[in-house]
């Protein structure tokens, strides 16, 4: 045993998949999220557990490989599990769409009760069975049965504090692992000098969360807080303990509140790295309104500005608004380049900027960014809005039927 001795300690292990029990986990037939990285096949066939971010990614990388892929959800409605976990409605159906027309099949209410893996062979498919949600009983016609290449559980990260033996130091932890930690990072070692940071203090589970708690950890130990680096409160009148995080996610001090990184929606943009993409920042129209909030708002469709029309038409921009003052109060979009798309719109969030503002603005032609005026355009003009949103529908739809004759 070798003792190390440091005037202060930054615990950062990291996160690892969750892997729910009565799974056979092998790294070879059935994986989790981490080991699908080393799968060293290409499957004919793949199921997937799970609704969130992770699971739909990795459906559309296999399904873009080739492969036949079933998606297993225990919500009998998969944009109802994506709105659970911040998307919007609108871009969650599109994603929800975009699904179906990539040949993915989609198990509602359902989850896997038994495993079958050949121990005989590697080619053999596995036979997954599957049961209700919570054990319940599948919908009449639902599949019973899946037979299947390849099995992937992508249902959550968990905070990597097991073994770390955090209870002889007296720190205490979450109900799901996480280190539990003050406004400045440190734990609740009676030393004061334990700190903690990133994935291993539980959700979003993200790289730029993690950088950013790390710094303000460093600024908590090293530096003095009034030198972190400041970012404007997003003050929502009645709502601010729950969606003000003064000084942003890189500084530590009183404002900051780890937790806030899982629930507010102005602590970071969030991205769907799918195709096609997806990210918001902000709050939905429907959060706005649980806050008691009057709020609106504006949509683009991918179709109407040039660019989308040539090179990418399926997709949406949406800005969501206070209707009083036309304060943009979210950003939410689904299509090319949405994650790049969301930090012009996180900074009009954080700049307190107007749907008037946006309108008046002047964006290069033949870019993505056009679909800022012309969601502006439409939270001013409803009407004329949804009758240039159904002319182009109805393009679109032709265009994709003619592009199927093609195929045929």
């Amino acid at each position: 045993v070798q003792t190390i001795f440091a005037k202060n300690i930054l615990i950062a292990t990291g996160s690892k998949p969750f892997r729910p029990g009565g799974i056979p986990f092998d790294g070879k037939r059935v994986f989790d999220s981490d080991s699908i990285n080393q799968i060293s096949y290409l499957p004919k066939s793949i199921a997937i557990s799970g609704s969130g971010i992770i699971a739909i990614e990795y459906a559309k990388i296999f399904s873009n490989l080739g492969a036949d892929v079933t998606l297993i959800i225990r919500d009998r409605s998969p944009r109802n599990a994506l709105t659970k976990i911040g998307l919007d409605k609108d871009v969650a159906a599109t994603l929800v769409a975009d699904l179906v027309a990539s040949g993915i099949h989609i198990e509602r209410g359902a989850q896997v009760a038994e495993f079958n893996v050949p121990t005989g062979s590697s080619t053999a498919p596995m036979r997954l069975k599957l049961e209700g949600k919570n054990g319940g009983s599948l919908a009449t016609g639902q599949t019973e049965e899946l037979r299947v290449d390849a099995y992937l559980a992508a249902v959550g990260r968990k905070p990597n504090t097991d073994g770390l033996n955090l209870g002889y130091a007296e720190i205490d932890i979450d109900e799901y692992g996480g280190i539990l930690v003050d406004s400045n990072l440190r734990t609740s070692a009676k030393t004061g000098n334990v700190y903690a940071a990133g994935d291993i203090l539980g959700r979003p589970f993200l790289a730029s969360t993690g950088v950013a708690q790390g710094r303000a950890t460093l600024v908590s130990i090293f530096g003095d807080n009034k030198e972190a680096l400041e970012s404007p409160c997003i003050e929502i009148e009645g709502a601010e303990d729950q969606l003000c995080t003064a000084g942003g996610v890189s500084s530590a001090g009183e404002s900051f509140d780890p937790a806030s990184l899982a629930t507010n929606p102005f602590a970071f943009p969030t991205g769907v790295w799918s195709s096609p993409e997806a990210s918001y920042f902000g709050l939905s129209k429907q959060q706005a309104e649980e806050l008691g909030m009057e709020a609106d708002e504006g949509m683009s469709l991918y179709a109407e500005c040039l660019r989308g029309r040539v090179f990418s038409p399926n997709g949406l921009l949406k800005l969501v608004y206070e209707k009083s003052s036309g304060r943009v109060l979210g950003v939410h979009i689904v299509g090319d380049d949405a994650c790049e798309l969301i930090h012009y719109g996180m900074e009009l969030v954080k700049a307190k900027r107007t749907i008037m503002d946006v309108n008046e603005s002047l964006y290069s032609a033949v870019t993505y960014h056009e679909m800022y005026k012309i969601a502006a355009q439409a939270a001013l003009d409803q009407a004329g809005a949804r009758k240039r949103r159904a002319a182009v529908g109805r393009y679109l739809s032709e265009r994709n039927r003619s592009s199927r004759r093609k195929a045929s």
